[in-house]
């Protein structure tokens, strides 16, 4: 109400000033241009009778004043200074010397020559000098000046100007009591509005505004606003669509799923009821067939889906969808995983039924994970996590699996937790080593080289497999650092045996997609090779086939040729898991290809195994590639890598992995026995 009244005084003292000082200015402006053309006219006016007598008298001066009769003079002089408002005469000869005067002479000494002052000039003085020619026969004989008291006039002024500024006062004071309907009619309407901004701001209230007696400028005004509530809440109501519901399906999204979960959750929190399961979809290959069949197939899919969950949701169900193929569902009243895996079983046969998209038919299945609350999950941070866990353990286990959450989970991702801070901790304080396993050269019997493998052996809970720690680097982004570390700590130990007197032997240094795809790769292969000072061509990075999946070949094309010219090489590793294609071979230069220990195993498994490897063997050498065979752990599989032309070979047979100074004693026994003519095994001297 305060805010109100300090408008309506606003609004009020300026209209009531704005009257009054209209009305006070035009009756000021008026009266003064009445006041100025007055005081002139009644000064002309009366110079024009001054003037008058002055000729009147000085007709009668003529023969005196060309006689000099002094006396006479001054006779008629004295008559008219008893002329009413004359203050003073002078008669004056024609060469202007003074002949006679009457009255105050200081007048006629100071103001004779400036007779020809302006008429408020005039007025400022009080007295009007009038000065006629006396002329006798024809002749000008002198003049006679009179001066006439003319401030009865400016007198007369003063007290118009005076009356006419008390009239102003008054006729505004009037105005501005006259003018207080006109305000309640102005500003009436104007507070009316005000009030409803007032209103709309604070309550969030998007009402119309009502403003009876609203006319002219201030009902656009109230129409203007009315439109413009209408555009906010048209827009406030599109923003809410955008941020809570998926703009495709039409769902709910992850924020308002968020939202809906966390209210259930502290609703049963607060009734003491345990009684919601949520379930989480994602649809296996949903890329691919993306992919495959286009964006457009892919939004039409989804909404599809979107449309079958919806179906088969009830009235109490919440359907959203959290990401790019996730849906979430909410199904109250569950209070067991039995329960729970009778309500998902419907949910998932109207998701496995074929879908129809412009004569496209598409076969779904999905990972679900799912969680009962609040039985994994008394708080909403701690449900989300859980769910999230159930649905990575899902997809872990294969296409078209359900995963309940298991304490299990959490108890994994804490010791993920504590490895990667430890992971962290080792990389800063050189808390990581490098092992090394000798590469034999089938020809010589000879090592050639070594591939450099990180170690990390924990403080507390001794070494920890590669296989635990390498994947927590890559989901942490420690891998190009931990990848940096293995490259420079290789080339210094390659580049330390020599200078011990060692021969030359090569390092093989495995590279992530993360150091590869670093914009500063090759600037630290570069300084790693200036700062141990090894010889760019005992230097070999060895690259897996997933590197390159979804990579322009042109670009890793690029990136190996600058390989090459550096003098450095290079290794497709791991050929034949997963992504093999003979693409890579046909298309990248690479210098070796290193086949993955599962061909190396199954060469025992039948004759078929050793003809497929052969065949590889065969396509390497025809590109110009040498081969290393990597995993073998017996004589035999060493004598059938020899008999298909394998070119070097690494396993178990001969090494393990082991520190710098430990490998480069092992490749000397290893050497010393090919001297001999014999195989150095780890147990001790082979077959021949």
């Amino acid at each position: 109400m305060a805010t109100r009244n300090n408008h309506q005084i606003g609004i009020g003292k300026r209209i009531a000033r704005l009257v009054a000082f209209s009305v006070f200015s035009a009756m000021v402006i008026v009266a003064v241009m009445l006041m100025l053309v007055q005081g002139r006219n009644a000064v002309l006016e009366k110079q024009k009778n001054i003037e008058a007598i002055g000729y009147v008298f000085a007709a009668a001066l003529a023969e005196k004043i060309e006689t000099q009769n002094t006396a006479d003079i001054k006779q008629v002089l004295r008559s008219m200074a008893r002329l009413p408002d004359i203050i003073n005469v002078a008669a004056l000869d024609r060469k202007n010397q003074t002949i006679a005067t009457m009255g105050n002479a200081a007048i006629l000494d100071t103001e004779v020559a400036s007779s020809n002052s302006s008429v408020w000039q005039l007025l400022g003085k009080g007295f009007m000098p009038v000065s006629v020619d006396i002329i006798r026969g024809g002749t000008t004989v002198g003049r006679l000046v009179l001066f006439a008291d003319i401030s009865d006039i400016r007198n007369q002024l003063f007290w118009t100007l005076l009356t006419t500024l008390i009239a102003s006062v008054l006729a505004s004071a009037l105005a501005t009591l006259f003018s207080r309907p006109l305000q309640k009619k102005i500003v009436g309407p104007i507070l009316k509005l005000t009030a409803a901004i007032q209103k709309a701001r604070d309550a969030r209230s998007f009402k119309h505004a009502s403003v009876p007696g609203a006319e002219g400028e201030t009902l656009v005004l109230v129409n203007t606003f009315n439109n413009m509530i209408s555009d906010i809440h048209n827009r406030d109501q599109a923003l809410r669509q955008l941020a809570y519901f998926d703009p495709l399906t039409g769902l709910a999204n992850r924020v308002n799923f968020q939202k809906i979960l966390e209210t259930i959750m502290t609703e049963n929190a607060q009734q003491a009821t345990s009684s919601l399961a949520v379930f989480v979809f994602d649809i296996d290959n949903f890329h691919a067939i993306n992919d495959a069949l286009g964006h457009s197939i892919g939004d039409a899919l989804l909404m599809n889906v979107a449309a079958l969950l919806n179906e088969e949701a009830g009235e109490q169900e919440r359907v959203a969808r959290i990401g790019g193929d996730e849906f979430t569902i909410m199904v109250p009243g569950i209070a067991t995983q039995q329960d729970a895996e009778v309500e998902l079983a419907r949910f998932i046969a109207a998701l496995y039924q074929p879908i129809k998209i412009l004569g496209n038919e598409v076969h779904l299945t999905a990972s679900v994970g799912a969680v009962l609350l609040p039985r994994d999950g008394a708080d909403f941070g701690v449900a989300q996590r859980n769910l999230d866990l159930a649905l990575h353990a899902a997809k872990q286990r294969g296409p078209g699996r359900v995963y309940f959450y298991k304490p299990e989970l959490t108890a994994t991702i804490e010791i993920e937790a504590e490895l990667e801070k430890g992971l962290r901790i080792a990389l800063q304080e050189d808390g990581l080593e490098v092992h090394y396993q000798p590469i034999i050269n089938l020809s010589s019997g000879r090592v050639e080289g070594f591939e450099a493998l990180a170690r990390w052996n924990h403080p507390e809970k001794g070494y920890i497999s590669p296989g635990l720690f390498i994947p927590i680097a890559e989901k942490s982004g420690l891998i190009s650092a931990l990848g940096d570390w293995v490259l420079r700590t290789s080339c210094h130990a390659a580049n330390t045996w020599i200078a011990a007197g060692e021969p030359e032997r090569s390092v093989a240094v495995n590279i992530s997609a993360a150091q590869m795809l670093h914009s500063g790769f090759l600037d630290k292969v570069r300084r790693a090779l200036e700062e141990s000072k090894l010889p760019a061509k005992l230097l070999c990075l060895e690259l897996t086939e997933s590197l390159f999946v979804g990579k322009s070949m042109n670009t890793v094309q690029k990136l190996l040729l600058e390989l090459k010219n550096m003098g450095i090489k290079t290794s497709l590793d791991d050929f034949g898991t997963g992504y093999s294609s003979l693409s890579y071979l046909e298309h990248l230069p690479f210098d070796k290809l290193k086949i993955d220990r599962a061909f190396v195993k199954s060469l025992s498994n039948g004759k078929k195994n050793v003809d497929l490897l052969q065949g590889i063997i065969g396509l390497a050498h025809a590109l110009g590639m040498s081969v290393v065979a990597e995993g073998a752990e017996k004589i035999e599989e060493i004598e059938i890598l020899r008999s298909l032309n394998a070119d070097a070979v690494q396993g178990y047979v001969f090494a393990k992995p082991c520190a710098a100074l430990a490998a480069a004693a092992r490749a000397n026994e290893i050497d010393l026995a090919a001297l001999n003519g014999s195989v150095k095994t780890v147990g001790g001297p082979g077959r021949t």
